[in-house]
Formats: C-alpha cells, structure tokens, sequence
C-alpha cells in the first residue's frame, strides 16, 4: 500500500568538537549533501537544515539540535534524517542504563513494564510463583536438569511460549516442548530478579550487520534496587553457591579464553570446552561441536581440538598481528579481497557509464514521448518502447546501487580496518595471550576449515574478516 503521507523532513548535521573549525566544515557540507540526495530520492519534503558545528554530542545544549527539538514540539516536522549519531545514541543509552532505566524493548521473564513508566520494570505476578519454585527448588537441591524437568512435568509455560501466547509477535514460532537446563541456569544467574538492572552485556562489533558478541562479566553494568525483587538476596547467594559446588575443581580453575566465540567450521554451530579427568588425575580441556556431542547425523564430523592447540595458535596469529598492524600491506590486502568481491571492475568508471545510459534512457523516452504526441508512432508503439526503456532503466538502478554498497564497503574497509588497529595497538606488549585480549580483538574462530579438523580461521573484529588467510 502506498504511504500518501507528507513528510516535513528535518536534516540535521553536527560536527564533533574535536574536528570543529571556523564557518560550515567540508564534512558538514558532505553531510548536507547526502541527506539533501536521500530526502530527494524518497521525496520527502524539507522543511529546514539544522546545523552543530564544532559541537560535542554527549552536549544536548546545541542551538541547531533544541531549534530542531522546538520545531517538533510545534508540529513543523514529522521526520529526521541525519547520517550517524551512533556514538550519541550509545552515550544517551549508557547515561540512561546508569540512572538505572530499563532501556531494552524485550522485559525478561518475570517482569513487564509498568505502564505509567516505560523505562521501569514491574513484577509479572502470574510469573512470580514460578520464579520462586525455580529457587525453590534450586535450594531444596535440585540440580538444573531436575528442575527443568519438574517444570516441564508440571505443564509449565516455557518463558518463550508464554510470551507468544501473550501476543508478542516476536516469539509466534516458539513451541511448548518442554523447559531446559540452559534456561533454568539464565534464571537462577539473572540479578534482575534481585531488583537490580544489569546491561552492557553485549557490544556490536560491526555496524552493518549489527553483530554483537559478548562483553566479559567484569565490564557489565549493574544498577541495583531500581524495581522490586522476587529473590531475596540470601536464597540468591545460597544458590549461587550450591551450582559453584556442583562444579568440578579443575572445570572452575581453568580460564576459558574463547567462551562464546569459538565456532564448528563444518556446521556452523559453537564449539564447547569438555573436561575429562584421566588417570592419575590428570585433566584434558578440548573444544567439541555442541551440534555433533547432542546427534552426530547433523554434523557427522567430529571437529575436536585441545585447548592448549587453539591457544598456542591463536597466540602465534596475535603476535604476528600486532608485529605488522601498523604496515600498508595489511590495508592493500583488505582492499583487493573487497575489490575481487566486485568482480575486479573499475566502481567508479562502471558507476559513471551506466549513468550516462540512464540519462540516455531518459532522452530516448522522452523522444518517444514527443512523437506519439506528435503522431510519428502509434500509442501502441510508443507504449511497448517506453516500457522497454523504463524497465532498463530500473535494471540500471539496481545495477548502480549495488555498485554504490561495494563503494561503501571499500570506504568500511579503511574506516574499520583503523580502528582495529587502534585496538590492536593497546597489546603492543603482551606477555601472555588472555580473555581481555582475545575478545577485544577477535568475532569468531572457526575450527575444522576446509575439511581439516586441526585447521583454525580467526576473524578479527571491526572488519570482520581474516587477515592471515
């Protein structure tokens, strides 16, 4: 259905402080550009161009941001557009979570939001009395796959099931088969039923595909008592407790370095660490595929490797990369991967001659349109031309925009690949490999690439691409 409604379009453009300078800078006037080309290609109306330049955004006291705000508030404009406020965004919800507003759209089990504030949790009181014999249970000394099973003897709503039958759209394909040990273990670990709010728990890693993957436990962000409690923090502590004690020494002693970002090659799903006490007491730690431990006809390849292997390669790839960061050849060979993706063809020239028949196109149909009115060629003729040029034309279109993405992509390139090095460069020294430096640097490691169970590819993050292969 077509949107007949009329947008009276804002375009706002600021400039870091850092980079302010005298009178409208060239990044501005780029910016003023782009949304100027954007607004006209989806014909919105503009009403006005607000302009911060030389202002910080974690600063909300700028005139062309409160002048825009006014003219909201007034009902001038119904719509903006700027081009990245990625970093304010991030800042204004970090400030938000550090007052202690629940600022994620989906409320955790247990909870709903209170109508009267949006950003404050309330207790979800036909869900309370199965939080409470979840811990119930867990202090009688059940473990998490009895209780699990207790709750699923019990006819219990699963957390996905109940929020579906409660109408949210975004669990309809969740099914009631029954409650498992991993969501018995997220509940009896989650501090929100404490009446704390714990976020920054993931990050993105690249913009584009919104790729996050997890940030470790020390860096979270708890703010406590911002809504009422269902377990008290005794029975919490008690619980957490008997599952540390259920833990074997040697599981609870050795550090597990690629936790959450170690992948199986061959089907795509995350790799565990398994312990296995040997004779002697001697203790192995070896990555498996969760997907061939669970049924081996969904993966039939056994991708094994022990712990102290991918640790001594990745160590190895670290160091050469930190080694080479700062030389040019890591950038060329960036660049020439993106630059294969496109087939090897000159962008910009392919860019300029497909507009050039675009424009001819638009010649051509307007001649036809001039001698139909003129009576040269017949309706019927005119109208099968013009409906051969307007389909070239979208053809063309098409053609350009995809040409246009790799464009970016290459521009991505250079812009991510600086900021891995950034990143890079704070482990100039390392002495021994850890968890703050493999997961500050790297998005995924896949094991068993290219039908070798003893191979390993590391994709890095911000460019989320190998740079040794």
């Amino acid at each position: 259905m077509k949107d007949n409604k009329i947008y009276n379009t804002a375009l706002y453009c600021r400039l870091s402080l850092d980079d302010g300078s005298i009178g409208e800078s060239g990044s501005i006037q780029t910016q003023k550009i782009i949304l100027e080309e954007y607004a006209k290609i989806h014909g919105f109306k503009i009403y006005d161009v607000y302009v911060d330049d030389g202002y910080s955004g974690l600063n909300f006291n700028r005139p062309g941001f409160q002048r825009m705000l006014q003219d909201i508030d007034n009902g001038k404009v119904n719509l903006v557009i700027t081009k990245d406020l990625s970093r304010k965004v991030k800042a204004t919800k970090k400030s938000r979570n550090q007052r202690g507003l629940y600022t994620t759209t989906q409320v955790l089990y247990g909870y709903k939001k209170d109508p009267e504030n949006n950003n404050h949790l309330i207790v979800d009181e036909e869900v309370r009395p199965v939080i409470e014999l979840i811990f119930r249970l867990a202090l009688e000394g059940h473990g998490c796959p009895k209780i699990a099973s207790i709750l699923t003897e019990r006819g219990i709503y699963t957390p996905g099931y109940y929020k579906r039958m409660k109408g949210n759209i975004r669990f309809a394909r969740f099914k009631n088969k029954g409650w498992t040990y991993v969501t018995v273990r997220k509940i009896l670990g989650d501090v929100v039923y404490l009446g704390h709010i714990e976020s920054n728990k993931y990050e993105v890693i690249n913009y584009k595909t919104k790729k996050c993957v997890p940030v470790p436990k020390e860096r979270h962000l708890i703010v406590k008592n911002t809504h009422e409690a269902i377990i008290s923090q005794e029975d919490y502590d008690s619980v957490q407790s008997m599952i540390a004690a259920r833990t074997h020494p040697w599981v609870h002693n050795h550090e597990n370095l690629f936790k959450g970002i170690i992948y199986c090659a061959h089907c795509g799903n995350r790799m565990a660490l398994v312990y296995q006490k040997r004779k002697y007491g001697t203790v192995s730690h070896t990555y498996k595929c969760t997907t061939y431990m669970r049924n081996k006809d969904y993966c039939p390849r056994p991708n094994t490797l022990l712990h102290r292997q991918i640790k001594s390669i990745v160590e190895q790839e670290l160091r050469y990369l930190v080694s080479n960061i700062n030389r040019d050849e890591f950038l060329t060979k960036l660049i020439e991967r993106k630059k294969k993706e496109s087939s090897g063809v000159n962008i910009e020239s392919k860019i300029a001659k497909l507009e050039a028949r675009k424009d001819k196109l638009y010649q051509l149909t307007k001649k036809v349109y001039d001698d139909a009115l003129n009576e040269i060629i017949d309706s019927d003729t005119s109208s099968k031309m013009i409906k051969e040029y307007q389909e070239e034309q979208k053809k063309i279109a098409s053609e350009i925009e995809t040409l246009k993405n790799l464009k970016q992509e290459e521009e991505s390139t250079i812009e991510n690949y600086k900021l891995l090095k950034e990143k890079v460069n704070e482990f100039l020294e390392f002495k021994e490999l850890n968890s703050l430096i493999v997961h500050s640097l790297i998005s995924r490691i896949e094991v068993g690439y290219r039908d070798n169970p003893r191979t390993i590819k590391i994709y890095y993050k911000f460019i989320d691409d190998s740079i040794s292969n």
